[in-house]
């Protein structure tokens, strides 16, 4: 019983020691694995270099921008560059067309205000949450338009697109080529329709029910 009661004595300062040296001289892991190198090619002033730009073609009346850096916006200049990550609005009497190059045109009219998402060469992708705007792409980029709960997808074409914000509904004529829609009705059943040349979509986003005319 004695050598038992030794035991149990030896061990638990044994342990003690253990602990107090741990507590005193705490191990340091090598400076590589505690703070590895992390690099990023994001910025948040400059678009993904793969992105194309646009500039601004012509300005008429009030024309507003918003860089991807900006809180608020200001009157753009002629022949001014734009990016994916930036916005463009029209006052009441504001007009403006913006080229990306070769590839695609926007043209705004008044009380018109659009987001432009991504400029990818694959694709062409923007938010029109008011007003109307005329889009005309070449067959090399698709357009993606996303209005409320609508996305239209204009292959190659021309199209014009009227988002009134107090009915909620858009408009969607189609000028020349063919476009698709895409929505989820009342009962998320999803929807994916083809509006040829001369026809118009009408998407009511209250209801959630689209109709070709």
């Amino acid at each position: 019983m004695k050598t038992f009661l030794l035991f149990l004595v030896f061990f638990f300062i044994g342990f003690a020691i253990i602990l107090s040296y741990q507590y005193w001289n705490p191990q340091k892991l090598p400076i590589g694995i505690i703070k590895p190198a992390i690099t990023t090619q994001f910025s948040l002033k400059n678009a993904p270099i793969e992105s194309l730009q646009g500039k601004i073609a012509t300005i008429s009346g009030t024309v507003n921008w918003l860089s991807r850096i900006a809180s608020k916006p200001v009157h753009p200049k002629l022949l001014q560059s734009v990016q994916q990550g930036e916005e463009i609005s029209t006052g009441a009497n504001g007009k403006t067309v913006i080229n990306i190059q070769n590839e695609a045109s926007l043209f705004l009219q008044s009380n018109t205000h659009v987001g432009i998402v991504q400029l990818l060469p694959q694709n062409f992708v923007f938010v029109q949450d008011k007003g109307w705007v005329r889009y005309a792409n070449t067959i090399k980029v698709p357009v993606s338009v996303k209005s409320f709960d609508l996305v239209t997808l204009l292959t190659s074409g021309i199209m014009t697109s009227t988002v009134d914000e107090k009915n909620q509904t858009v408009t969607i004529a189609v000028v020349k080529g063919n476009v698709h829609e895409a929505y989820e009705d009342s009962q998320n059943n999803s929807n994916v329709l083809m509006v040829n040349s001369g026809q118009t979509f009408v998407f009511d986003e209250v209801n959630k029910v689209g109709t070709i005319q």
